[in-house]
């Protein structure tokens, strides 16, 4: 088991929601901005979660050592499909903060 747990990836998601409202002077506009539904208050939210109707994880890819092909692991390292690399405008989740969370999908995102 990797030891990554739901807890840790919330507070990751939430401390680069927190940097980015330092930056930027204001909250993110999280749904109008992204063309459908996106949450992380449960991890059930963030699994099910799907911005410009793109589930964010897909659940295939998970437990399987796939997690570098959701799209939110690809999002947060990238753009990809035409779309800005997340959270727009940065500041960014560090290399190691998305490993952290890659690694928890990978491990079949233990509670």
């Amino acid at each position: 088991m990797s030891g990554i747990q739901w807890p840790r990836v919330k507070q990751i998601l939430d401390g680069a929601m927190e940097r980015w409202k330092t930056e930027h002077g204001r909250d993110a506009k999280m749904r109008g901005a992204h063309e459908g539904r996106i949450s992380w208050n449960t991890k059930e939210d963030l699994a099910t979660s799907s911005p410009y109707d793109k589930v964010l994880i897909d659940p295939d890819k998970v437990g399987n050592g796939r997690s570098a092909e959701t799209n939110l692991i690809r999002i947060l390292r990238g753009p990809i499909g035409g779309y800005r690399r997340m959270p727009s405008g940065g500041p960014y989740l560090t290399r190691e903060e998305i490993e952290e969370i890659a690694t928890w999908i990978d491990a079949g995102m233990p509670d």
